[in-house]
């Protein structure tokens, strides 16, 4: 974890062990219900995504909602809270642009993210009124103190929101290419990780039924 070393400067070190654990401690406890991603993350089924939303307290709801919706890259959906402006109302619309995700494999002068649904407006409105997103350690302590409350394992994870949504798009049979133009992956990164992921009859009937309700998937 993040501590303060004598000179005032964040023990980095530290920081990288507290990171290098959270992935060891995912692996490990992976098979639970076989929902985890290749590198260790949590993906959730829609009776999973509703427990765990109950215990998370109201006022912070909107944002592991709509980081699900939007399926946004967690530094994403912090430099959006900073920006409003990047959402467009008229066309229910997230337009990201190329600043909004500074990574070098990122090559896309902007990002547009549909495919949302017709009251997003006022999840959006919710969510720049209420608190900040959080850093990410003070995050992923938060996902993991809900995580317990609702007895899911493996526990939540920042990336589980976004893989969660890529997995059911997936699944659901939305097009790969629709899938890595909405989520800003190089049709080079491969979505083969999730093909090991496999939902029951049963919960896939809440997937489509859930992404239809969020205007992801057509009626």
């Amino acid at each position: 974890m993040l501590s303060f070393n004598m000179y005032g400067g964040y023990d980095v070190m530290r920081s990288f062990t507290y990171y290098r654990e959270e992935e060891r401690e995912a692996r490990s406890g992976a098979m639970e219900n076989g929902l985890i991603t290749a590198d260790g993350t949590k993906v959730l089924t829609v009776e999973e995504f509703d427990k765990f939303l109950q215990a998370v307290p109201e006022k912070k709801r909107v944002i592991f909602e709509l980081n699900t919706i939007t399926g946004l890259r967690y530094i994403e959906l912090q430099r959006l809270y900073d920006n409003p402006e990047w959402y467009y109302k008229s066309r229910n619309q997230i337009i990201l642009p190329a600043a909004a995700q500074k990574k070098v494999k990122q090559k896309l002068p902007k990002r547009t993210v549909d495919r949302l649904p017709s009251t997003f407006h006022y999840m959006f409105k919710d969510f720049i009124e209420g608190p900040k997103p959080p850093e990410r350690i003070s995050w992923y302590r938060s996902l993991e103190r809900w995580s317990k409350w609702a007895g899911i394992k493996p526990k939540v994870g920042p990336k589980t929101p976004r893989k969660t949504i890529e997995s059911w798009m997936l699944k659901a049979g939305i097009p790969e290419i629709e899938i890595y133009s909405r989520q800003g992956h190089d049709p080079v990164t491969s979505l083969r990780h999730y093909q090991s992921l496999s939902f029951t009859d049963y919960e896939m009937r809440d997937i489509r039924k859930r992404l239809t309700e969020w205007g992801i998937l057509g009626g």
